[in-house]
């Protein structure tokens, strides 16, 4: 008798704090509630017969023009979901899944292999404590995150990149500029004795104008290896630096300097893939890139132009590339785009691959310019590369042949 009654009192006591627990949750505002993403699919074939390949380049050339060269079928989903008010404090939940698959069947499923799902983007983000002064529009998150990515569109390369696991302060005022200070890191998959994690801390300068339609930004990002084992671990660091000067051209021009010491020294993958084991040697990389656009005429495009060298102790390994995509709107849902691009690298063991890339691109979108989506197109891709390239990224479905052509069409939009 006692036992039914204390389980009575237990079930009493455990539904009256969900009660009290519901009432004391922060509300959601369904009216709120974001859906952004970004989806690309395509299917075509090669001049070899088959299906479709993508051409790119050998070590150390480190993009591809993409117009015509995409072959995975990629996409990602994002909610943000919010809570508060809009005149006090505030917070955001933040999901991204990513989705890929390979267009080989009609079923594809994580089980076979054909389809992945993997998280992009999982935070929380709060602010609106402070009415006014520095912290007045600073935000607080703690999660994974995109953090400071800045790319080239038309090779969709990720010059900067410091994503991941870890949180942080942003957008505090500080006189002509805002700062942001954040932690991340990436933890290992062996045992947590041996594990080396690669751990980051960065400052960023930012929102900072310097002349008439002009502004720039960095970000300081110290590396550091940690492990509760006795493996080495090293240090290093990287900057960032970008200038952008809106109205120019009807569009924009950025230019960026990225540079990297011990750990810090690598291409693309550095900082968001840091690890922490003993590193050495630097690196360089500048990009530049113009998006420009001329109303009434019917022509908007972008052009770039990248330089780098990564150097690991036993000698550079340099990488350049420069490339155009025009694109001339015969009426606001038809337009012909052309992609041109062109890499080459120097290995530290004296190998000089060489790509070249053209592709045209009849598209038809819903409104015309150059970020016009969603946007269906056609294509046509001719590539020419050098001995020292290999089969240039395709499989070797060209042989020892040394160009190539491929055709497909592709979807591509974001919301």
């Amino acid at each position: 008798m006692r036992s039914s009654t204390m389980q009575h009192k237990f079930k009493l006591l455990a539904a009256a704090a969900a009660v009290a627990g519901a009432f004391a949750a922060p509300a959601t505002f369904a009216q709120g509630i974001e859906f952004h993403g970004y989806v690309r699919t395509q299917v075509g074939t090669t001049s070899e017969g088959g299906n479709l390949q993508c051409f790119s380049g050998a070590w150390p050339i480190r993009a591809k023009y993409r117009l015509g060269n995409e072959c995975d079928s990629y996409g990602e989903a994002a909610v943000m979901v919010p809570f508060g008010k809009a005149d006090g404090a505030w917070g955001k939940y933040n999901l991204m899944l990513a989705l890929q698959e390979k267009n080989s069947q009609d079923y594809e499923s994580i089980s076979d292999e054909n389809f992945d799902i993997a998280s992009r983007q999982n935070y929380v983000q709060i602010g609106g404590f402070f009415p006014d002064g520095a912290f007045e529009e600073a935000k607080l998150w703690v999660g994974k995150r995109y953090y400071n990515r800045h790319d080239i569109h038309i090779n969709d390369y990720f010059y900067w990149n410091n994503s991941g696991p870890g949180g942080g302060i942003e957008d505090i005022k500080a006189g002509p500029m805002k700062l942001s200070f954040a932690y991340h890191q990436n933890g290992g998959n062996a045992h947590p004795e041996a594990d080396v994690v690669g751990k980051r801390y960065s400052m960023r300068f930012h929102d900072i104008a310097v002349n008439p339609g002009g502004t720039f930004e960095g970000e300081l990002v110290f590396l550091k290896g940690s492990t509760a084992g006795t493996a080495d671990t090293g240090n290093g660091y990287q900057v960032f630096l970008q200038h952008t000067q809106g109205g120019f051209l009807g569009g924009f021009n950025k230019l960026a300097l990225v540079y990297g010491k011990k750990l810090g020294a690598g291409f693309e993958w550095l900082p968001t893939y840091a690890g922490g084991n003993e590193a050495s040697g630097d690196s360089l990389r500048l990009h530049d890139q113009i998006y420009f656009n001329f109303p009434g005429t019917g022509f908007s495009g972008m052009a770039t132009a990248s330089y780098g060298y990564a150097d690991f102790g036993s000698g550079k390994n340099t990488w350049a590339s420069f490339g155009i995509r025009p694109q001339y709107n015969f009426t606001d849902n038809f337009s012909l785009a052309v992609e041109l691009g062109h890499d080459q690298g120097k290995t530290d063991g004296g190998d000089k691959p060489k790509l070249t890339k053209l592709t045209v691109a009849p598209q038809f979108s819903l409104s015309g310019g150059f970020w016009a989506r969603p946007v269906v197109r056609a294509f046509a891709t001719y590539a020419n590369w050098n001995a020292a390239n290999g089969d240039a990224g395709t499989n070797g479905v060209f042989g020892s042949k040394t160009s190539g052509m491929t055709y497909g069409l592709q979807v591509e939009t974001w919301w």
